[in-house]
């Protein structure tokens, strides 16, 4: 009999617990009954995904004869012109030919690629300065300050490249050895919708987010392609992999913009004009007109405090901690 009266006790605890999570839990994962935001100051980014390719002034310089390597100075060092890179030792191999280079290497592709474009060396001396790199793709021509102009997405967009590695401990006749790049001047060229074009203008910085690190760089130039419009970036930034990458997905920050942030829905019009309800001190909501700054889209950034209309009149708008509504709905 005793166990029989528990039951119901169980039922109200239970109950108990399922109410908690119904009342606290539930709301506070899915912000069910949250519906107010308090305003706060930021910057608003204005960004869009693209993919870079890189474009460099870059040497390539290819074994003068077989032999065996020893390498003296370290892959992503500026190095000065006459700098002996490595030491090559002639192997004396007679099979180790220029032929054989062509048909059996692993660099073949690469130096099919590169033609005529490489300097021959035995001594292994940098002819003009720069960063030196082990790494080659063949595309160093393809991609240099002097066809960059001619380039058009439809020439790279199928590509697939990826760097070789030059290290090893031997080496055939005619074998890329390294390169020198000079980071002088370099470029990035990326291709963008027409819908944002007119976020760039030539002259103007955009800040490059890459798989490595952020960079700054110059719009150097803008040119319509098709349905895309091919941006020139130009940038003499220090960029870890500035040597070695070729392709690389980026996010180009092309505005910054600091003011209120809040969210695209909490937006809203009354009698034609714009802007959000505020919480009032009595606990009601009143509409204040705001000033949008810029939006991308998802959020909008307001001005602070006050603001000139139209009409050249001075407007008491949103200030910073304000307590507004997500979703307050349009009026008329």
């Amino acid at each position: 009999m005793a166990k029989k009266n528990r039951k119901p006790i169980y039922i109200f605890v239970l109950a108990l617990i399922v109410l908690y999570i119904a009342i606290y839990v539930i709301p506070k994962a899915t912000g069910l009954f949250d519906t107010t935001e308090v305003v706060e100051a930021g910057t608003l980014q204005v960004t869009e995904e693209t993919t870079c390719y890189f474009v460099r002034n870059e040497t390539v310089y290819e074994a003068g004869e077989a032999g065996t390597l020893d390498y003296k100075v370290e892959e992503g060092v500026h190095i000065r012109k006459g700098t002996r890179v490595l030491k090559l030792t002639e192997s004396g191999d007679e099979n180790a030919s220029q032929k054989d280079a062509e048909e059996r290497s692993e660099y073949k592709d690469v130096i099919k690629r590169l033609g005529d474009h490489v300097v021959r060396t035995v001594s292994c001396e940098a002819q003009s300065s720069g960063v030196l790199s082990y790494y080659a793709d063949g595309y160093e021509n393809f991609f240099s300050p002097d066809t960059m102009d001619q380039l058009r997405y439809k020439n790279v967009k199928d590509l697939q490249i990826e760097a070789s590695s030059l290290k090893r401990e031997n080496a055939m006749q005619t074998e890329p050895l390294f390169k020198i790049c000079d980071n002088e001047n370099w470029y990035l060229l990326c291709w963008v919708e027409a819908a944002s074009i007119a976020r760039y203008e030539v002259g103007n910085d955009v800040t490059v987010q890459l798989p490595d690190g952020d960079v700054t760089a110059t719009i150097h130039d803008i040119t319509e392609d098709g349905e895309q419009w091919k941006i020139t970036l130009r940038s003499n930034q220090y960029y870890e992999s500035f040597a070695k990458s070729r392709i690389a997905e980026a996010r180009l920050v092309s505005q910054e913009y600091d003011g209120l942030i809040v969210d695209n829905g909490a937006i809203t019009t009354r009698n034609g004009e714009t802007g959000v309800m505020v919480r009032q001190t009595s606990g009601d909501f009143a509409f204040t007109r705001i000033k949008v700054i810029a939006s991308d889209g998802e959020y909008s950034v307001l001005e602070d405090g006050t603001f000139i209309d139209e009409d050249g009149n001075t407007v008491d708008t949103v200030n910073v901690y304000d307590e507004i509504l997500k979703r307050p709905g349009k009026g008329s």
